[in-house]
């Protein structure tokens, strides 16, 4: 017999419970199988953040105040700019530059706590700064023992000339005061024909290296140097360490050579002017004194600065400079960039750099590179920020970086050579320049120098970083 239809609209009849039940529980272990293995996977969260080796971490230690305030707020600014430009054209492997700022106070062990928060807290790759000598070796064994690079644009000290001290962390972008002592001491004797003059340093890396470079150097060229002094930072009164000077065994010098920082300088010279009437003498001063905040402190003070001139490391200006100081003026309301700002603006180009041509922004990487950017072969490259768009297009291509403080091209030791000038006063008591003396001509008495024999006693030293600062040039 024929099986009867159902009727239209009849409802199903339902499965069995118990399967239905289980095609419910397959339905949701599926769903879960599926959410469970894209979490796992990473579907829902959000894609990862770059790691520490992808971004370039630069922390600034440098004199925001203390002894060496004229200078370490400009210097700051210099460096702000070079990472505002950086970032503006590319970044450092494809990210942004992160800046971190830090005050030395002028002080060892304020720098060392600023270098430790630095890489402790910010997790910097260098470090630019400090100014000082003496804080830049503190600083330094905080950097080394935690393999960060280290770049000086100021300190000047001899000490830094030897791998044995620095273990190959520290470079600069200013000149060894190998260089500075010997260019004043040829202007002291030859352009100004002293023939006797006394040295007072600063009790710290830089003064006493500066005083004893400039003490040898003026003995061999055939001076008499009556007495180098070497006194402590910021006292009171210096009346004593200057009546050693003019009233000790030895006769009264014609000049001194004088390297201090300006709090210091603004005290030694006080005590001098009240007792210049047995006191007579010319000065000259070293590139720490040379800041116009302190000629001006002397004026205020009733001093006659007109007699007085000094010697610096100075950029040897041309296009790159021009243009640094264009663009520092235009960022910074029409302020003129201070010494050692555009050496600032260079290391920090030169720490970008390294990283670039590494790949990765990790201290060793960039210790690793940076004297392979520095010098020839390769191609010249500036900083700005149309050189550094050229920078990021050109690649892993060998570079040769020339930059606003100078062609910055590093010996063995991390050292540049640098054109020097003698500064003095106008009739206004405004810094200006009184003479030149180009990289050449620095380099060519640096020379000679380090062929002759040192005086009985001067530290052999100077002698061995002399001959490695003009090697290869």
């Amino acid at each position: 017999m024929e099986e009867q239809a159902a009727p239209s609209g009849e409802a199903p009849k339902p499965a069995p419970k118990g399967k239905g039940l289980w095609i419910g529980i397959a339905v949701v272990v599926v769903v879960v199988v599926v959410l469970l293995a894209l979490v796992l996977g990473g579907f829902f969260n959000p894609p990862p953040g770059p790691t520490e080796d992808e971004i370039l971490k630069i922390g600034t230690a440098l004199p925001l105040t203390g002894g060496l305030s004229a200078y370490g707020p400009g210097m700051e600014r210099a460096a702000r700019l070079a990472v505002e430009e950086i970032n503006a054209n590319g970044g450092v492997l494809g990210r942004p530059v992160d800046l971190y700022t830090a005050d030395d106070r002028t002080d060892a062990a304020a720098g060392r706590d600023a270098a430790t928060a630095l890489i402790q807290t910010n997790h910097v790759d260098a470090i630019v700064g400090a100014a000082g000598s003496g804080i830049s070796s503190a600083i330094l064994q905080v950097a080394k023992a935690n393999q960060v690079v280290q770049v000086s644009p100021a300190s000047t000290s001899p000490i830094f000339s030897n791998h044995s001290f620095d273990e190959g962390w520290f470079f600069r972008t200013a000149p060894s005061d190998a260089l500075q002592g010997v260019v004043a001491a040829h202007y002291a004797f030859d352009n100004r024909t002293f023939t006797t003059m006394a040295v007072i340093g600063i009790n710290n890396p830089y003064g006493t290296g500066l005083a004893n470079v400039f003490a040898s150097t003026f003995e061999t060229l055939g001076g008499t140097v009556t007495l180098v002094k070497i006194v402590n930072e910021a006292q009171t009164s210096y009346t004593a360490a200057l009546t050693d000077i003019w009233d000790g065994p030895e006769a009264a010098p014609e000049a001194v050579y004088f390297v201090a920082y300006p709090d210091t300088g603004v005290q030694l010279m006080s005590d001098w002017w009240a007792g210049r009437a047995g006191w007579p003498t010319e000065w000259m001063f070293s590139e720490g004194l040379q800041a116009q905040s302190y000629v001006d402190s002397l004026v205020s003070r009733g001093l006659d600065v007109s007699p007085f001139e000094g010697s610096a490391p100075v950029s040897p200006g041309g296009a790159q400079f021009t243009s640094f100081a264009t663009r520092y003026r235009a960022e910074y309301s029409n302020e003129d960039p201070v010494l050692f700002a555009s050496n600032t603006y260079d290391a920090v180009y030169m720490v970008a750099l390294a990283a670039q041509k590494a790949g990765t922004a990790s201290g060793p990487a960039i210790k690793a590179e940076m004297l392979n950017i520095s010098r020839s072969p390769g191609t010249q490259v500036n900083p700005g920020p149309t050189g550094w768009a050229a920078i990021v297009a050109g690649g892993a291509a060998e570079v040769d970086y020339e930059g606003a403080s100078g062609s910055l091209n590093w010996d063995e030791f991390g050292d540049p050579t640098s054109a020097y000038e003698i500064w003095g006063m106008n009739a206004t008591n405004r810094i200006v320049r009184v003479a030149f003396f180009s990289e050449a001509q620095v380099v060519a008495w640096t020379t000679a120098f380090a062929a002759l024999a040192l005086p009985s006693g001067a530290q052999e030293t100077f002698l061995t970083t002399l001959a490695a600062l003009t090697r290869g040039n």
